[in-house]
């Protein structure tokens, strides 16, 4: 195991990987984040001021927040839960990223016995994305990105409300009101997207993900990643011409790509590897969860 991250919910085999049509999501307002006591509360805003002082590039917006994930009680079986609240970046950066996460995690398990309740835990995605040749994708993060700056990632981020209700701010969003099978096309869709406007291939090359778990970032409290399995059906030498066209939407995220053999994930062998202390913690989670399902009989240890 690696000290960046903790498997929340996992797939045991490639065969048990989650498509769209068995995910369900339940949402409640209950899943929402528990507000702190005042004096804490309040520097939320003052982390965020701090944060888009030191980068400008921040923004806020809603998210999706994790309460927890519900299966059948074979874990092998086709049907998942997500449990799903909202939040916001602001409070992300606020509660996840503040140097009193710990503090928030303790009380957070003393008064509610969950040490993620006063945090964000706004739900990201990412994606495992294969070439028709067997590699799969990493991109280098700019050093103006909030998270990781600088370390190789799988294409990702989040997603997004306000694709399901409109521009509404976290005050005015009804949980109630959604349907709930809106919101997991936005998780698997806004994964899709995530790929095609960090990497630069159209969308009509990519398979529809598959779910392969749920990852924590112990390094931003426990931060959860719902990571998925993409094939594409371009070599690896065309997505590379690709991204360095720079014309996708978000080529300021990254600055290199890089393919590594499936094969070394597979067998796990990448965590032996030179780049693996380079990665970030969403990429460990989920090339790690790939090789675990890959091969049943491997640990990562």
């Amino acid at each position: 195991m690696d000290a960046d991250v903790e498997f929340l919910f996992r797939r045991p085999s490639v065969d048990h990987f989650v498509g769209r049509a068995a995910l369900r999501v339940r949402l409640s307002p209950d899943y929402n984040r528990k507000t702190l006591p005042y004096d804490y509360e309040t520097k939320i805003q003052e982390t965020w001021t701090r944060k888009t002082d030191e980068n400008s590039t921040l923004y806020n917006g809603t998210k999706f927040r994790l309460h927890s994930v519900d299966c059948d009680n074979d874990d092998r079986s086709a049907n998942v839960t997500f449990n799903l609240g909202v939040t916001c970046y602001r409070d992300f950066i606020g509660t996840n990223w503040s140097p009193n996460a710990q503090l928030y995690r303790d009380l957070g398990s003393e008064e509610w016995g969950d040490s993620q309740a006063f945090l964000s835990d706004a739900l990201g995605v990412g994606a495992l994305l294969e070439t028709s040749d067997g590699f799969a994708v990493l991109l280098k993060r700019s050093m103006s990105c909030a998270e990781a700056p600088g370390l190789w990632d799988i294409p990702g981020g989040h997603p997004e409300p306000k694709a399901v209700v409109g521009n509404k701010s976290l005050e005015d969003i009804n949980l109630l009101e959604i349907r709930p099978e809106k919101v997991v096309d936005e998780i698997f869709n806004s994964t899709l997207g995530e790929i095609v406007d960090e990497v630069n291939i159209p969308q009509d090359t990519l398979t529809d993900p598959l779910l392969v778990g749920i990852a924590r970032n112990t390094t931003s409290a426990g931060r959860p990643s719902s990571e998925y399995y993409v094939r594409c059906n371009l070599a690896s030498e065309e997505v590379r011409i690709l991204y360095n066209k720079g014309t996708q939407a978000e080529a300021d995220e990254s600055n290199g790509i890089m393919f590594l053999p499936v094969n070394q994930i597979t067998n796990l062998e990448v965590m032996k590897s030179d780049i693996w202390c380079q990665m970030a913690p969403s990429a460990k989670g989920c090339l790690m969860m790939f090789g675990l399902a890959s091969n049943k009989g491997l640990d990562c240890e």
